[in-house]
């Protein structure tokens, strides 16, 4: 059961559902519509003082506030119920940070006539700048079954290709897609997924890694919806010219020979002409494929003197990060911290620096994934960035302050007011700790189970 009094849970619910009502009956501005308006954004507001999330939503048919079922909501709570049944919408989440521009423009969208949904919703919300709240569509599938199918869509495409097949665009579109609203309901859950490091499978890992940061910093640097798509199947197919390069040579272990290394550097040239085959895919997808290793001050290959366009220099960052922090057979991984600082000294060579710098805004100082040491001696992972604070992230405690690991984790807001205040004092090696990011995230994942299965 929730922590909150249920009067101001009835409170809030009746003010969302008075102001939903009014939107019908009255012209915009009316003291019918304000007024509630006022009075649930100030109580939600007032709530952000203990609670860094507010969960509204619908949960085997009955209204839940966080904990709190509310079994008698329909008599009383009719208009607000309606509208997040007919959107499609398993849960509404407000976030500590919201501003009431945010939540007037988010009650416009949720009380209006029209009937928009799932990825279009959430595109919705992205396009007019509605950052601390985000919607969980109706599910049938956790994230992590999510990525797993991605992961097996690029397996097959490549599959297709090496056979000498044409692939089909269908099952890219869709699944990118799917990655894209759940991106856009919880970004830093998806990017955590990408802690999921498969050594054996590097390639389909790799593909569905560099898609779900790809259309992360899409959304971050306020790209058009229209974007998402092209850059999340972008990401998806950025190594698909690999098809074409000898499995012996991808998976080397030593150095590759010249001749070798000039194999492996035609794959963006292979890969942009793969795509060009497939049927509905977008002209752009070639492009950026094409262009994912020039460099930003052109040097890279294929060589060219054309300007790159924007959303290839999206691609070549997140394929670089995701890079970086994955043990191949070549390179030792890095940790995020360490990632990010060999990155942001490369910029204005390897990367745009506009670019890197939306990209390091949107990781963290503490990107997702970094195994921290705080002051009062506890040891966590950073399972969320805080935007305006990146260096007080939301930390998951793995071991308690006495080293003792806890068998119960539980997770803080490292920028919460009040109590004892803990900082980051250091980022540690996983491995010391005996800690797997992968699994960690994965069992995280595996949590998220939507609440309407």
């Amino acid at each position: 059961m929730s922590d909150i009094e249920i009067e101001k849970i009835d409170s809030i619910l009746k003010a969302l559902n008075s102001a939903i009502k009014g939107k019908k009956l009255y012209p915009v501005g009316h003291p019918a519509i304000a007024a509630p308006m006022t009075k649930a954004y100030q109580a939600l507001s007032e709530l952000f003082k203990t609670h860094a999330k507010i969960f509204v939503g619908i949960v085997k048919d009955v209204l839940v506030f966080e904990e709190t079922p509310l079994m008698e909501a329909e008599k009383n709570l009719g208009e607000l119920i309606y509208q997040i049944k007919q959107k499609e919408i398993e849960g509404i989440i407000f976030e500590k940070g919201l501003i009431q521009k945010e939540f007037l423009s988010f009650m416009d969208i949720l009380s209006g006539e029209e009937i928009v949904k799932g990825v279009e919703l959430q595109n919705m919300l992205a396009s007019k700048n509605i950052l601390h709240i985000s919607i969980k569509s109706l599910s049938k599938r956790s994230i992590l079954e999510v990525y797993n199918d991605a992961v097996n869509v690029v397996k097959e495409t490549m599959s297709q290709i090496r056979m000498g097949k044409a692939p089909q665009s269908g099952e890219i579109i869709r699944v990118v897609d799917e990655l894209t609203e759940l991106v856009l309901a919880d970004r830093n859950a998806m990017i955590g997924l990408t802690m999921i490091k498969n050594y054996d499978n590097y390639l389909f890992n790799h593909s569905v890694n560099v898609s779900i940061l790809s259309v992360a910093l899409a959304q971050s640097m306020n790209h058009d919806k229209a974007s998402y798509r092209i850059v999340g199947i972008g990401g998806l197919l950025h190594d698909v010219g690999k098809t074409g390069v000898a499995e012996d040579i991808i998976r080397k272990p030593a150095g590759l020979s010249a001749h070798e290394w000039e194999t492996v550097k035609q794959h963006p040239v292979l890969g942009s002409k793969i795509v060009e085959r497939m049927e509905g895919m977008a002209e752009l997808v070639g492009r950026i494929i094409y262009e994912h290793h020039i460099r930003y001050d052109h040097t890279g290959y294929p060589r060219t003197e054309m300007p790159l366009h924007p959303l290839s220099m999206i691609i070549t960052v997140a394929d670089a990060y995701d890079a970086l922090t994955t043990l191949r057979v070549y390179q030792r991984s890095y940790h995020p911290v360490e990632a990010i600082k060999i990155m942001n000294s490369l910029s204005g060579r390897h990367f745009d620096p506009n670019t890197l710098k939306a990209f390091i805004a949107m990781i963290g100082f503490y990107p997702v994934g970094t195994v921290v040491r705080l002051s009062t001696n506890a040891i966590g992972v950073v399972t969320k960035v805080n935007p305006a604070k990146s260096t007080t992230p939301f930390v998951k405690i793995i071991f308690g302050e006495g080293g003792q690991q806890l068998d119960k984790p539980y997770e803080i807001d490292l920028s919460a007011e009040g109590g004892r205040a803990s900082t980051i004092v250091a980022s540690l090696d996983p491995l010391t700790k005996g800690l797997d990011i992968g699994q960690f995230f994965e069992k995280e994942a595996k949590d998220l189970v939507p609440l309407s299965a």
